[in-house]
């Protein structure tokens, strides 16, 4: 054996408290602090990723919600256009707007807008009704800004 490596290994190993042992462990210390820190920052991006995340998810699902809402407004604003018509024969008037204050419609303002034109078929006279109602929640500038336009038409 070769007198170097004999030397080495006949060196006991450090005993606990030695100045040997003490440099080991303090190097051994910085490096679990340096991993520890590593895996605390991945932890924190990892968790405020997820709350972005989260934030992302419930506003889009928010104005999905909205939308809807503003889909069954704008149908609410047809039926009561076509009862009108029913009822009278012809457009109730040219532009009708509805403040829905009820409900789940609390907020919407509802616009009708009334069409109606005469023509004859064969010795009678009929009533073409077209109606375009148009719904819309919230100030254009905010995020909850939601519209939706129906249409529909009735012969009478």
């Amino acid at each position: 054996m070769h007198p170097e490596v004999a030397a080495i290994a006949k060196t006991p190993p450090a005993q606990v408290g030695s100045p040997a042992h003490g440099a080991r462990s303090r190097r051994h210390r910085g490096f679990a602090l340096i991993a520890a820190l590593a895996i605390l920052v991945l932890l924190a991006s990892m968790g405020s990723m997820m709350l972005r995340l989260t934030g992302v998810q419930q506003a889009s699902s928010s104005t999905a919600i909205l939308a809807v809402r503003a889909d069954l407004a704008a149908r609410a604003g047809i039926e009561w256009g076509l009862h009108q018509a029913i009822a009278t024969g012809t457009c109730p008037s040219a532009t009708t707007t509805l403040a829905l204050s009820e409900g789940a419609l609390s907020g919407f303002s509802v616009e009708i807008i009334c069409s109606a034109t005469l023509h004859v078929e064969g010795n009678q006279t009929r009533t073409n009704v077209a109606l375009r109602s148009h719904a819309e929640f919230g100030d254009p500038d905010s995020r909850d800004h939601v519209v939706r336009e129906v249409g529909a038409s009735v012969v009478l």
